[in-house]
């Protein structure tokens, strides 16, 4: 299996390194794209595709819920738009928590 290491300056993945760090078919590379769960940041065609690491976790949640559950693509795609809220809502949570402790002091 390729490795690929990624710093906070090099965090661009092309479509061939995210099929095989997320061990995808290119096929499937397209079909994630076409529901929105692979977002290329850059390029017009797949060949000339950027991806971020956010994508790379994306994917491997993605394949992981479709093996798990075997859903199609459509509906992990909203699994996954819930997720985000999920998580982004208890960002928010912790940091009213934060807020509330001062007061409380």
């Amino acid at each position: 299996m390729l490795q690929i290491n990624i710093s906070e300056q090099d965090c661009w993945l092309s479509s061939d390194e995210l099929c095989e760090c997320s061990d995808i078919s290119s096929a499937l590379l397209l079909e994630l794209v076409e529901h929105s769960i692979a977002i290329p940041l850059q390029g017009d065609v797949i060949e000339q595709w950027q991806f971020n690491v956010e994508n790379l976790h994306q994917v491997k949640k993605a394949t992981r819920i479709q093996r798990d559950l075997a859903l199609d693509w459509s509906g992990i795609g909203l699994i996954l738009q819930l997720l985000d809220e999920r998580d982004q809502l208890e960002h928010e949570i912790h940091r009213l928590k934060q807020q509330l402790s001062r007061f409380k002091a």
